[in-house]
């Protein structure tokens, strides 16, 4: 099988990353700069790496609000091996969390109803269409944080002082803006979700690479509550608030009839 890349080659006494010297990097870059030239190819501005730092950081914890952690440590009780539970919490990542690729998606659509419109304009017609069909927006809302993100608003407020916000966070605000006047519902901010996909594509990211820094951001705390769960040896955790909604157990089984055994 062979394989071409434009990430990375080995070499004798040296890693090739995208052009540099890992043993040049591993002296004079941070850790975001590296994880930065490793997914988008090139290193960032001053202003970038500030702004990536606050990315890195925003989701680093979230306790058991998200399925990530509550998966991670579920496998750890029964296999408490570290890989194994820290992948399968990763897994548990999707459509309903930790889940920027859905909002920067949204993004894409607006832009493409937009037809040459306002950011408005845009921000009008995806709100139509997402309720005529019944749809919940993705990048809006949160279970614990009702009245605003504090993740999102940070990272929006630190884009503009770095003057790295652009149409992307102005069209993600004015979707909300959108929804709000349109269905009357408060209570339901901009989440962290969506302020990684605004700020991912003001930053010229693809919605994988947005995807993949809201990965690195997770891991941290992903792990820690691995290595908690392993060093606590509470095994095989199990669901204690479940509720049966079947039938009651009124039926006795039928007596087998043995004599059509072998008939």
């Amino acid at each position: 099988m062979y394989f071409s890349t434009a990430v990375s080659e080995v070499v004798e006494g040296e890693v090739n990353l995208r052009g540099y010297a890992l043993s040049d990097l591993m002296r004079n870059v941070t850790y975001t700069e590296g994880a930065f030239l490793s997914i988008t190819g090139r290193l960032p501005s001053a202003a970038e790496s500030r702004l990536v730092d606050a990315v890195l950081t925003s989701l680093l914890d979230h306790g058991f609000v998200a399925s990530t952690i509550t998966s991670a440590r579920y496998i750890a009780s029964g296999n408490p091996q570290f890989i194994p539970a820290v992948a399968g919490g990763i897994l548990a990542a999707g459509g309903n969390t930790l889940s920027p690729e859905h909002s920067y998606q949204l993004l894409e659509r607006a832009q493409e109803l937009r037809d040459g419109g306002t950011l408005e304009d845009g921000a009008e017609r995806i709100v139509d269409e997402f309720v005529a069909a019944k749809k919940r927006l993705p990048g809006f809302g949160h279970p614990i944080h009702k009245s605003s993100d504090f993740r999102a608003d940070i990272l929006f407020e630190l884009a503009h002082e770095l003057g790295l916000a652009g149409e992307s966070i102005q069209l993600f605000q004015a979707i909300h803006a959108a929804f709000v006047r349109k269905t009357g519902r408060t209570g339901i901010p901009i989440n962290i979700d969506g302020a990684l996909a605004a700020v991912g594509s003001d930053l010229g990211w693809s919605a994988n690479q947005t995807v993949a820094f809201a990965v690195l951001s997770v891991l941290p705390g992903l792990m820690a509550h691995v290595v908690e769960e392993i060093d606590q040896n509470r095994p095989l955790r199990y669901i204690q608030d479940g509720e049966y909604v079947g039938q009651p157990m009124t039926h006795r089984a039928p007596a087998l009839n043995t004599a059509s055994i072998g008939a």
